[in-house]
């Protein structure tokens, strides 16, 4: 028996010994969070921001590539001004990997504290239905992909990471935790001062308005 199982016996078992029966749900997270007009918005912005650091990396080769060209073509080898240009393009070459390093890891950090941010706002939506609903345990239903794997370590990574094999569509809070979520979000776009994204579904959660749901920055 896996931990999981383990642990949802248990519960069960607990359940049991107060002398209740659990009332039992589940969500498909992967669909909330596609679903959910949130993810658009911070993925609208991720997309801006990988926009403009591919057109200052750019911009940088650009100048890095114009400068060795220079050397080349206009200065003689071992002059004094060889010397302070062929400085000057390390610097610039040195400033470009740092520029690239220390964005990509910005990026990056920003798009796990998105993803962090879409997680809090489904886990507050889901707790309010489940209340709503009399639910006492909400689990997460993921479904394979529709493409089929491309190879057998990845069918079994998908097979393994099924958390529920079978569910009564009347016990699927997806759909109502979906509604609850664009709800909420819309109705604080529009008590936002300048329509900016609002926090989290969770009062007192923080704002972190990043992008969600992509790799780092790619070329153009």
């Amino acid at each position: 028996m896996t931990f999981i199982s383990m642990c949802l016996a248990s519960v069960l078992l607990a359940f049991g010994q107060q002398g209740g029966s659990a009332r039992v749900a589940v969500v498909d997270v992967p669909a909330a969070s596609s679903r959910y007009a949130r993810t658009a918005d911070l993925e609208a912005q991720f997309e801006q921001q990988r926009l403009r650091f591919n057109e200052e990396r750019n911009a940088r080769q650009q100048r890095i590539q114009r400068l060795g060209q220079s050397l080349q073509e206009e200065l003689k080898p071992g002059t004094p001004e060889f010397e302070g240009r062929r400085k000057e393009l390390a610097m610039q070459e040195a400033e470009l990997q740092w520029f690239v390093e220390s964005e990509s890891q910005r990026i990056e950090r920003a798009l796990a504290e998105s993803l962090q941010v879409i997680f809090t706002d489904i886990l507050a939506a889901v707790r309010e239905v489940a209340d709503e609903q009399g639910i006492d345990m909400v689990l997460a239903a993921d479904r394979l992909p529709e493409e089929p794997a491309q190879n057998t370590a990845q069918i079994r990574q998908q097979i393994v990471l099924q958390k529920v094999l079978h569910w009564n569509p009347r016990v699927d809070l997806t759909e109502m935790v979906i509604a609850r979520l664009n709800e909420r979000y819309r109705a604080r776009k529009l008590t936002s001062p300048s329509g900016a994204a609002p926090p989290s579904v969770e009062e007192g959660s923080e704002l972190l308005d990043r992008p969600v749901r992509a790799g780092a920055p790619e070329g153009s």
